[in-house]
């Protein structure tokens, strides 16, 4: 019994790392979604396209801007959401199991992957304009 107690006193660090992790990718997701630089970055690309004449209307380019941040901004929230389910169970797991610590973090790294993939479309998106 003193042995089950002093495991679920080494968990709880570990819940709390991926309750922050979780936290900190939804902040980022929600300032991604709502943030005023996308409208900056518009009016910067209204200002490059008259000086070089591109025809992408301003309306289009904002779209493009509006689609990559919530293209980020989505996923993120979506990594967030997975990395708390898995960061659960992961504490559960961990607590019966220590030895599978490595599986889990793999298990981890694949909810970050949905948040990376955001990044990458929103590159793509960003570099069509």
């Amino acid at each position: 019994m003193n042995n089950l107690a002093s495991t679920f006193k080494n968990m709880k660090g570990i819940n709390i790392a991926f309750s922050v992790i979780a936290a900190i990718l939804i902040i980022v997701g929600a300032i991604v979604v709502i943030s005023p630089f996308g409208l900056m970055a518009q009016q910067e690309a209204q200002q490059a396209e008259m000086e070089q004449g591109n025809n992408l209307s301003g309306s289009a380019v904002g779209m493009a801007f509006l689609a990559a941040g919530l293209a980020l901004g989505i996923s993120v929230i979506g990594a967030a959401i997975a990395l708390s389910k898995i960061g659960s169970a992961a504490v559960a797991s961990i607590a019966e199991k220590p030895e599978i610590t490595g599986r889990v973090i793999v298990f981890a790294g694949l909810a970050e992957g949905l948040a990376i993939w955001g990044l990458i479309v929103a590159v793509l998106i960003l570099g069509k304009i």
